[in-house]
């Protein structure tokens, strides 16, 4: 089980930072979702006006100019800038639409608008002022044959004004991103329903359909059972081989595998205390007949040069960092070696992290877009709902990523050798004497876990005397094979699981 080149050096350099991808990713959708959320919540309390002003500091102005150009290309200049959201499009006419004063919060006496066309059509323009909460005079009139004119006096502090220019089609030529922004901004709110349901709907399609493209030649029923095992191969490669991806399953079945042979032990103390033992004194970088990514799991259980470790030196080796490089390399080094085997057609470690990298980068993706959108886009904000289908069309993306990898013509043949034993071991037919006395219940159970069926394995069993293993010590006097499962079955288990969770984000 060497490294995978390129992304895995890169993982390497990444892991030597202490910068942690997972961790990063978290902070920012936090950030972010609190930061959109937050600027919405000010917008629902107060709606800005289109044009800011400075406030002064005596509490009242006693004019206000403001020069509007309206360029042929559908671009509009307030005071020489450029402003977003006050055109709208409509079938018989544009619409300029500018709020100007919206509770403003301090008396105005007087405010003018000179508004220039981008052509000589102002008697075809229809003028408006919506001017309400405390607002005196107004008045809208023609200055030229290309320039209007707006007025409005006696401006209170919580006064709302608004003017309007409705312009005949054909003055200005908007874009067709423009038209189509506008278009996607009056969609109705289920019509952006239905589009953030069906965005992940359709991906999750596409993903299903991807996968059966890429394994339907390993879409079979299994009818006959395989009562001897189908080869001598690692518990954990059996797991990713029927998988396609490490677990805790793979975790759990190595530990019971390096008991069977003879490298540790597995104490327990009673009242849920459990500790592992090492039975080999040497570094276990230097102990012979253990593979790479064996080691790696091995060291993160036990701290040279101690032999012992119990449940809580487990833990706190875990929770020492964020995540376990060791870990990553105990996943890397079972993926490559399955790879190795000839199991699939590329390394399963690169083809989670290709989906998983897409999904990441749909999900940024949607999130910048859901932030953007909820601060530029005009209100209703309908079409944040897209942005929320992206997310979670991303999140199947990563999801079922661990289904993508392809099994080449060997694996699909192992595979099926392998669903045929665990027919097998789930079977409820009870076993014949010879089976239940030559030990063939430690010697299958690893492989019983990482097909799914270590309980019905145990439960064949049941009926028959039980010889407790070697590498199992318990300071009970007697030991039953339901004593055995009810304890030894969730205290490994815990321990994967908690492995499990600790592992490099850049591989799955």
């Amino acid at each position: 089980g060497g490294y995978l080149k390129g992304w895995d050096l890169f993982k390497t350099l990444v892991s030597e930072t202490g910068f942690y991808k997972k961790k990063v990713l978290f902070f920012l959708i936090i950030v972010v979702v609190s930061l959109t959320f937050g600027f919405m919540w000010q917008q629902y309390r107060t709606v800005e006006a289109s044009v800011d002003f400075t406030t002064p500091k005596s509490g009242y102005l006693s004019q206000v100019k403001m020069d509007i150009v309206i360029n042929e290309n559908a671009e509009v200049l307030i005071n020489g800038k450029k402003t977003n959201n006050v055109l709208k499009f409509y079938e018989n006419f544009d619409e300029v639409k500018i709020l100007v004063f919206n509770s403003p919060g301090y008396f105005v006496q007087n405010f003018q608008a000179t508004v220039t066309l981008p052509k000589a059509q102002s008697q075809s323009v229809r003028q408006i002022i919506y001017a309400v909460h405390g607002v005196g005079s107004n008045k809208a009139s023609v200055i030229d044959s290309q320039t209007l004119f707006y007025e409005v006096s006696d401006i209170s502090p919580q006064g709302v004004v608004t003017i309007v220019a409705d312009l005949p089609k054909g003055m200005i030529k908007p874009s067709f991103w423009q038209k189509l922004m506008f278009q996607l901004g009056e969609l109705p709110l289920k019509s952006w329903f239905y589009v953030s349901v069906a965005l992940p709907l359709i991906t999750i399609i596409l993903m299903i359909i991807m996968i059966v493209k890429r394994r339907a030649a390993q879409i079979f029923s299994i009818t006959t059972e395989q009562k001897n095992l189908p080869a001598k191969e690692l518990p954990a490669v059996v797991g990713v081989l029927v998988d396609g991806a490490v677990g805790a399953r793979e975790i759990t079945a190595t530990l019971i595998d390096l008991a069977l042979r003879g490298f540790i032990l597995i104490i327990n103390k009673g009242n849920g205390e459990f500790n592992f033992g090492k039975l080999r004194a040497d570094d276990i970088e230097k102990t012979t007949g253990l593979l790479p990514f064996e080691k790696a799991l091995l060291s993160k259980i036990f701290l040279e040069p101690a032999y012992k470790s119990s449940l809580t030196d487990v833990e706190m080796r875990i929770g020492r960092h964020i995540f376990s490089r060791k870990i990553a390399q105990f996943y890397l080094g079972i993926y490559n070696f399955a790879t190795g085997k000839g199991y699939f057609v590329r390394n399963p470690a690169k083809v989670h992290l290709v989906y998983k990298y897409l999904g990441i980068a749909l999900l940024f993706v949607s999130l910048i877009g859901f932030a953007i959108g909820a601060i530029t886009a005009a209100d209703p904000k309908f079409g944040l709902l897209f942005w929320v289908g992206g997310m979670v069309a991303a999140f199947f993306v990563i999801k079922l990523s661990p289904f993508m990898p392809a099994r080449s013509p060997l694996g699909t043949a192992e595979l099926k050798k392998w669903l045929a034993f665990r027919k097998y071991l789930s079977s409820k037919k009870p076993l014949k004497g010879e089976d239940a006395l030559l030990g063939k219940f430690e010697e299958y159970l690893p492989y019983a876990v990482v097909l799914g069926v270590e309980v019905d394995w145990a439960h064949k069993f049941l009926d028959d005397p039980f010889t407790t293993p070697p590498w199992y010590n318990s300071v009970e006097r007697v030991v039953t094979l339901e004593s055995f499962v009810g304890e030894f079955f969730p205290f490994i288990g815990y321990v994967a699981k908690n492995l499990a969770r600790s592992h490099e984000p850049t591989v799955e």
